[in-house]
């Protein structure tokens, strides 16, 4: 179980990340199995179906946990995943991954590189 501490941190962190891109719909930390530890939801989001994004965030998580084996030889492994008007971003957060959810008006390039900084920040 968490504390209340590191739910805070992960708040904060969902937060951050949400503040940097207007273009981000929805931040998740999630458990490598499955467990939404944290979420934040924007005001203006804009409906993804549940059964996709439950899908997409699926596949992400089964993607991730194939490509372990190569962390030591690559290092860990950030995705993107587009989905029709989203696209979905996923990073290594301590035992954890935060889940981005964005609309398709983003450089993923230059929006990945600022969320990696902005979570290496909470290590």
């Amino acid at each position: 179980m968490y504390s209340a501490t590191k739910s805070i941190n992960l708040g904060k962190l969902c937060k951050t990340i949400a503040n940097s891109n207007n273009n981000i719909q929805s931040v998740e930390i999630v458990s490598k199995s499955g467990l939404i530890l944290e979420k934040w939801n924007s005001d203006k989001t804009i409906k993804m179906s549940g059964i996709n994004k439950k899908k997409n965030l699926e596949r992400c998580l089964l993607d991730i946990s194939l490509g372990e084996e190569l962390d030591d030889l690559y290092g860990p492994i950030q995705y993107h995943f587009p989905e029709g008007n989203f696209a979905m971003f996923s990073f290594p957060f301590n035992e954890n991954l935060v889940v981005v959810t964005t609309t398709k008006n983003v450089s993923p390039i230059s929006l990945a590189t600022k969320i990696a900084h902005i979570i290496s920040r909470f290590h």
